[in-house]
């Protein structure tokens, strides 16, 4: 099963956040970035650091100290002497950096006068330390020797903890072999002051681990909160104390720590806040120590559960955020997050002074965006892969059926032409238009979309071979490709069964069926022509001569298939200017009465006469004006010039006559028609009844009930109205009842037959007959004998029409007509007159 790539995207984010999460949590156990923390926090140094107190004096066995009293080690009545005069100063406590391990060998009582000393002073800690006694054995603790630590008034332990940099930066509370008892040398003389306010908010034993170093145990680690740099403490030097240099009140009341600080002497520790490449005696880092429980200032690290909480909680905001913001958006709330993670650090440090080490988060929260930014640019590069793929597919089919489109068949096309060279075998090629208006379930039911379109191809795919190509050209045009054929008789075999196969009821996914009503054109290669878009150029030729010609299914080219689409092309052309340039003309034919031949009204008929192609035949350019929808205008200017013309008769004096005008299919389902017509009526004095609108049959059957009301429409504005060409259409003589007809007229197929074919006389008859019955006058069209004349009148018919009686004629030549019946008849009222007088 193929996952979506929005599937893939949450599943990869469900992982992501995961992996995130166990990275961060193995980073918060292991302490993998130490080292980078450490850096972040040495960084952060000069936020938290602190003033030295004071309080905080070193006595210092300094340089200068081994120049005045020799070199070391003194004896330890030079410590004795000391202790005495820093008591006799008031030192509020002594505290000695130095290992009393062995007994002085070369002077027995010394240490029985530092001992002395020590317990009369009451406020002097001595100091102890881990060591190892040989190599290879265990930690053990260096004690001073028992006379010594019984006089001190305390022991504490100079213990400290290198980091993995070899940088000083914490102690220990308390240190010891087997059992953590020894406070810090510190912390032990601020106990012998009574200085322990500010241990209490440092000391949390209970729930603070013991950390084991073979037997030697460590607890409770204290961060040290370092002095400024350059703000050391007051340090003066054991020589300058012991010769009286040093006055009682740089003493008094003051925390004293004695230590080495000569060069070589002792041991010299580096620690962030000495400058670079510089160590600081252990004394001093006691100097900050003790300045840091002076001010309650020592650091504690954050518990492990909130540090890997905190360190997990970002992780899992970011990469949520990452996942489900906008890329950009996401950037930028990366971004803040890392700014925050130390700005958090920062502020627990210096506000409550708890370290919370920030590498580990600020590792994993920077790899969100990163690695999600290189999924969505992968799921962009496979979407754009994807969607060149659909766009190559696209511009080689089509959308709706998914068939290949012209661009593919012109390919093919050009390829079955390469392969067929030189070979006795033709190329033919099918277009195939779907006359969707010619089915009345498509038009009331079930209107065209793809669906529709989608049938059509699958019924293709059904009904043509498979070594055949199918192509969809646009929306209702499909096109078939036929290759290794002998001529083009095959070809119109192929495309006859095809047609078969399309015109059966196409089911549709309702169970409704379509009826499908196909137009083929057809061409062969290299019979027609000699490429590709010749080939496609002479089909479709053919296939629209078929659609003009609106009876053959299907018509194979031929170069006077080709000519006659031309001459329409050239006719299309010039008929949409021709209204303008005033190219067209009203011709008048006239009507007869049957009984005496008189003319009692005429019909316009449209002439055009065209610059460029001369006179066009109305059979020719009235097709192609409903084609292209030009005929409403055309209408409306014949309606117009001919009621002009026949008001201008009318003006003249000349006798009336009923003026008879062709109203077209489009014409008659045109909502402007009663309009214009009574318009035209308003704006001339011309009696309404002398016009006359012939509506074709075929007009009048397409929707009865609206035909009805449009013509009673028509009939309140006072014009007689007739049916045009009766007898080719689908109506009966009884459905005629149902319009308000003044006048039939039949069609000039029939009349032309009458004698010569006996189911036409008798068509005639019945149409006569039966009109007669209606109450409707009867006119017949194309009367070219007095034979037919003779049998129309014989049978009843009202009035005629045809060449036997006058040929179309300009308005000038039916004026002179008129003129003419008006003398005659003059010449008969004044002959009828005479011969009135002659018999009075």
């Amino acid at each position: 099963m193929k996952l979506s790539e929005s599937l893939r995207s949450r599943l990869y984010a469900v992982c992501l956040i995961l992996l995130l999460l166990f990275s961060g949590l193995g980073l918060t156990f292991n302490r993998g970035l130490e080292r980078l923390d450490l850096m972040l926090y040495d960084q952060m140094l000069p936020a938290h650091a602190v003033s030295m107190s004071d309080q905080v004096v070193i006595v210092a066995i300094d340089d200068y100290s081994l120049q005045q009293l020799g070199r070391w080690p003194w004896s330890r009545k030079r410590h004795a002497e000391l202790v005495y005069k820093l008591t006799e100063m008031d030192a509020a406590v002594i505290g000695i950096d130095v290992l009393f391990v062995e007994p002085q060998k070369n002077d027995p009582e010394a240490d029985e006068v530092f001992a002395e000393a020590l317990a009369r002073s009451g406020r002097s800690v001595l100091s102890i330390a881990p060591g190892v006694q040989m190599p290879g054995s265990l930690i053990s603790e260096v004690m001073p020797l028992p006379d010594l630590a019984v006089s001190a008034e305390a022991i504490g332990h100079v213990d400290v903890e290198l980091d993995v940099d070899g940088l000083c930066r914490r102690f220990f509370l308390y240190s010891g072999v087997g059992d953590a008892r020894w406070p810090a040398l510190a912390m032990a003389m601020l106990r012998v002051k009574g200085e322990t306010e500010q241990l209490d908010s440092l000391i949390n034993v209970e729930n603070t681990p013991v950390i084991r170093s073979d037997y030697w145990l460590r607890q409770q680690s204290i961060m040290i909160p370092f002095a400024k740099t350059g703000d050391r403490p007051q340090t003066y030097s054991w020589a300058d104390i012991i010769s009286g240099r040093v006055p009682a009140e740089a003493i008094r009341g003051k925390y004293v720590l004695v230590g080495a600080t000569a060069t070589g002497l002792g041991d010299a520790l580096s620690t962030p806040a000495a400058a670079a490449h510089e160590r600081i005696p252990g004394v001093e880092l006691n100097a900050h120590i003790l300045n840091a429980l002076l001010r309650g200032e020592g650091i504690n690290q954050v518990s492990s559960a909130w540090y890997t909480g905190i360190t997990l909680a970002f992780i899992s905001i970011v990469t949520l955020a990452v996942v489900l913001l906008p890329l950009r958006a996401g950037l930028v709330f990366t971004l803040v997050a890392l700014w925050s993670i130390p700005a958090l650090s920062l502020t627990l440090l210096v506000g409550w002074k708890l370290w919370f080490a920030p590498g580990a988060a600020l590792i994993i929260v920077a790899l969100p965006w990163p690695l999600w930014n290189v999924w969505q640019l992968g799921i962009d590069a496979r979407l754009k892969h994807k969607l060149l793929q659909q766009l190559a597919h696209q511009v080689q089919h089509h959308v709706a059926t998914g068939l290949p489109n012209a661009v593919m068949l012109r390919q093919r096309l050009n390829r079955a032409i390469a392969e067929q060279q030189g070979a006795e075998s033709c190329v033919g090629l099918l277009v195939i238009h779907f006359n969707w208006s010619g089915s009345a379930s498509t038009t009331l039911e079930c209107p065209v979309d793809d669906t529709q379109l989608k049938k059509v191809g699958n019924r293709l795919r059904e009904v043509i071979r498979d070594e055949h190509f199918i192509a969809h050209l646009n929306g209702d045009d499909f096109a078939v490709l036929l290759t290794d054929l002998q001529d083009v008789e095959h070809i119109k075999d192929a495309a006859l069964s095809l047609l078969q196969g399309l015109q059966k009821p196409l089911k549709m996914d309702d169970d409704s069926y379509l009826l499908l009503t196909p137009r083929i054109g057809a061409s062969a290669w290299p019979d027609d022509c000699f490429d590709a878009d010749g080939l496609i150029r002479n089909a479709y030729t053919a296939m629209f001569k078929s659609r003009v010609d609106d009876s053959d299914t299907l018509c194979v080219y031929s170069q006077g298939a080709g000519l006659q689409l031309e001459l329409r092309s050239q006719v299309e052309q010039a008929l949409v200017h021709a209204l303008e340039r005033n190219e067209f003309e009203v011709y008048y034919q006239p009507q007869v009465r049957a009984d005496d031949g008189r003319m009692v009204g005429v019909e316009a008929l449209l002439r055009w006469n065209s610059p460029q192609l001369g006179r066009i035949p109305p059979g020719i350019f009235i097709p192609v004006a409903e084609h292209v929808g030009l005929i409403p205008m055309i209408g409306s200017w014949v309606l117009k010039t001919a009621c002009e013309q026949l008001q201008d008769w009318h003006d003249a004096g000349l006798p009336r006559l009923r003026l008879a005008i062709n109203v077209s299919p489009l014409q008659f389902a045109d909502p402007e028609l009663e309009r214009r017509l009574a318009q035209t009526i308003k704006h001339m004095s011309i009696a309404p009844g002398n016009i006359e609108l012939e509506i074709t049959e075929g007009s009048l059957m397409w929707d009865m009930d609206q035909a009805v009301n449009i013509m009673k429409r028509m009939k309140t504005q006072g014009v007689d109205l007739a049916v045009d060409d009766f007898g080719t259409g689908y109506s009966s003589l009884s459905s005629l009842r149902h319009f308000p007809l003044d006048r039939l007229k039949i069609d000039q197929s029939f009349t032309r037959e009458i004698g010569s074919d006996d189911a036409a006389t008798e068509i005639t008859q019945t149409i006569i007959s039966m009109g007669k019955r209606l109450g409707l006058r009867i006119i017949a069209e194309g009367v070219e004998t007095a034979e037919q004349a003779r049998f129309l009148r014989e049978h009843g018919c009202d009035e005629l029409q045809g060449h036997y009686f006058g040929r179309p004629l300009d308005a000038d030549q039916i004026t002179d007509l008129l003129v003419d019946i008006m003398i005659a008849d003059s010449s008969k009222k004044r002959a009828a007159s005479e011969d009135t007088e002659e018999s009075l």
